[in-house]
């Protein structure tokens, strides 16, 4: 290392020198020149002569020192030698400048041309000492080095690199302003035409042996993933890849701009980056990707089709043997819960029996696809957490589940049962965790919420299997209390629907303001109710009928008083009393006060069929 530090300033005192001595007569230009341009060129002029002798000045005393003081002498030295290239580059554009605008600065023109020239010459010697650094080649052994010898190397390795490509910089704008002031640019051109693609194939091979070396570590760390050495060593390896995809980018622009053949490259960087460009629309580049890609591809069947061929066959017969269980175990589950005494619900029985065969399914998907090796951890963490937003997002449909899991659990009604719920009277016709479908009796398809139902109260008139019919039935003051009593009990008693226990009441119940009223409750089965609600209505009317019964309407007695003032106002102060008092408004029913109103003649269909849901 110290000897290189010992060699490189020297070939920074060439280019001093040969900027010095390339200098042409200083004042010997006329001052024929617009104002300003000729005192431009000076300073420019004497600003190269002083960086070169600073350059020359420090080379000498890097050359006479040691160690970091030496390397830092150097780099003062490098940066005097870019500062005086940079001055060279600034006079030769002022003389272009002066060109174009038709004046012939020719004393200038030489001292350019003469400095352009010069600058070629002594970055051509700088570029071969530095690319003849062991360091920057590829033959260094790295296989005994240590992770942090290898970052060393690496580091060294960059930056001899970026010294490289900016001189490579330097010599294309070189080359540029050699063509514009109309120099031979044959042997600068030619240079660069051989060095650059030389340098991009270089850089293109260390790339490539340096993602061998990434492929070859991730390999050993897969069988050793504790070693600490490995995992530094695949650290230093991914920079250089790194590092090398960034240089061979640039020297990939430097060929663009000479128009030189450089697709393989771009492919290359494409494949290795995964960054997509616009080179990608280059026909070479297009052309060099598909087929890298599907070469690739082939490669990859080649090797791994039998493999792959066999793991899709386990999967296959994997799930094959999950559905035959998932299909065993719904028909046992089935099986146990007909046998068993637990009074499930229907809906719950059908919950345990998709649960237990989809579960049965599930472990089977999970085992077949970990044979084709898909990993299962990650996809059940991924879903656990979809599950967690799509839980987030649906809290209305969660309330109606829980909801629905309560109606499970406690049973309020089933499928078939007639109920009264949320404002809705009619036969529950399906039931799901979320929502209940009722037919109303009018047969309309009404879909409840489970939080709707469960919040309100629940009337489920078909839960017993026998209910009491209330009916109410009135007779006028004038008419035979004991027949009438007789009649309603021969009614309830012949009818062959009315059951013996609970006995049936016939009462004298109530003293209307139009009738005497009979309470008339006989017990029936439920799918029952309304076929003796109707015939023992009908019976009614048609005995009172025959017996001479009647069923008053509302009516009220109105007294007419006749003769004079004295006596009509002797009766008026009580009769005034007596109408005055409360008096109990109960309109005498020809129906039951308590049952629900009968339907119409339309749906009497639709009732009888709903009494029928046991």
């Amino acid at each position: 290392m110290r000897a290189m530090f010992l060699r490189w300033p020297a070939w920074l005192s060439v280019f001093a020198c040969a900027v010095l001595l390339t200098a042409g007569p200083a004042g010997a230009q006329e001052k024929a020149e617009e104002p300003g341009y000729e005192e431009k060129a000076e300073a420019l002029d004497q600003e190269i002569r002083a960086e070169g002798a600073e350059t020359r000045r420090l080379a000498a005393r890097a050359a006479e020192s040691e160690g970091d003081y030496a390397r830092i002498l150097g780099r003062r030295a490098e940066g005097s030698a870019t500062s005086a290239m940079s001055a060279a580059h600034s006079l030769a554009r002022l003389v272009i400048e002066r060109i174009e605008a038709g004046e012939d600065p020719a004393p200038w023109r030489e001292r350019a041309v003469e400095l352009l020239s010069s600058i070629h010459e002594t970055s051509r010697q700088y570029i071969d000492k530095l690319a003849a650094d062991p360091a920057f080649g590829l033959d260094t052994d790295t296989s005994e080095m240590t992770p942090a010898d290898l970052v060393a190397l690496e580091a060294k390795r960059e930056d001899l690199t970026q010294r490289v490509l900016a001189i490579y910089d330097a010599l294309l704008v070189n080359l540029e302003l050699s063509e514009s002031l109309d120099v031979d640019v044959a042997e600068q051109r030619a240079y660069l035409d051989e060095a650059l693609p030389s340098g991009a194939e270089s850089l293109s091979v260390s790339l490539e042996d340096s993602l061998g070396r990434v492929k070859r570590l991730k390999a050993q760390l897969s069988v050793l993933p504790e070693d600490a050495d490995l995992a530094a060593g695949l650290k230093v390896a991914e920079e250089r890849v790194t590092r090398l995809a960034g240089t061979l980018s640039h020297v990939v622009g430097l060929l663009d701009k000479l128009e030189l053949d450089n697709a393989a490259y771009k492919e290359q960087l494409i494949a290795v980056t995964g960054a997509v460009t616009t080179d990608i629309f280059d026909i070479d580049v297009l052309q060099g990707l598909l087929s890298r890609w599907f070469g690739g591809i082939g490669d990859w069947f080649v090797d791994n089709l039998p493999q792959l061929l066999f793991s899709l066959l386990l999967f296959v017969l994997v799930i094959w043997l999950a559905m035959l269980l998932s299909r065993l175990t719904r028909r046992l589950v089935t099986e146990a819960l007909k046998r068993s005494n637990l009074g499930l619900s229907r809906l719950l029985k059908r919950m345990i029996i998709s649960t237990a065969a989809n579960l049965v399914l599930l472990v089977g998907i999970l085992f077949g696809l970990a044979q084709i090796g898909i990993s299962v951890g990650p996809l059940l963490a991924g879903l656990g957490i979809a599950g967690f937003i799509v839980g987030f997002a649906l809290q209305d449909t969660l309330g109606n589940f829980a909801s629905g899991m309560m109606i499970l659990l406690y049973r309020p009604y089933d499928v078939g049962d007639l109920i009264e719920a949320g404002g809705v009277f009619g036969k529950v016709n399906h039931m799901s965790l979320v929502n209940t479908t009722i037919l109303t009796v009018d047969n309309q398809t009404l879909v409840m919420p489970n939080t709707k139902i469960w919040g309100d109260v629940i009337k489920n008139v078909t839960a017993q299997k026998i209910r009491r019919v209330d009916m109410v039935f009135g007779i006028g003051y004038g008419d035979d209390i004991p027949k009438a009593e007789k009649v309603l009990t021969e009614i309830i008693e012949s009818h062959d629907m009315v059951l013996e226990d609970p006995e049936p009441v016939v009462k004298l119940h109530t003293l209307n303001e139009s009738s005497v009223d009979f309470i008339v409750r006989p017990w029936v089965k439920t799918d029952d109710y309304w076929d003796v609600y109707w015939d023992v209505t009908r019976a009614v009317k048609m005995r009172f009928d025959e017996d001479g019964i009647s069923i008053p309407f509302p009516q009220r007695d109105v007294h007419f008083y006749s003769g004079d003032d004295d006596s009509i106002a002797a009766i008026m102060p009580a009769r005034i009393e007596q109408d005055q008092a409360p008096v109990e408004q109960t309109p005498a029913p020809a129906r039951s006060k308590d049952a629900p109103e009968a339907p119409d003649a339309e749906g009497e269909d639709a009732d009888a069929d709903a009494g029928d849901t046991n």
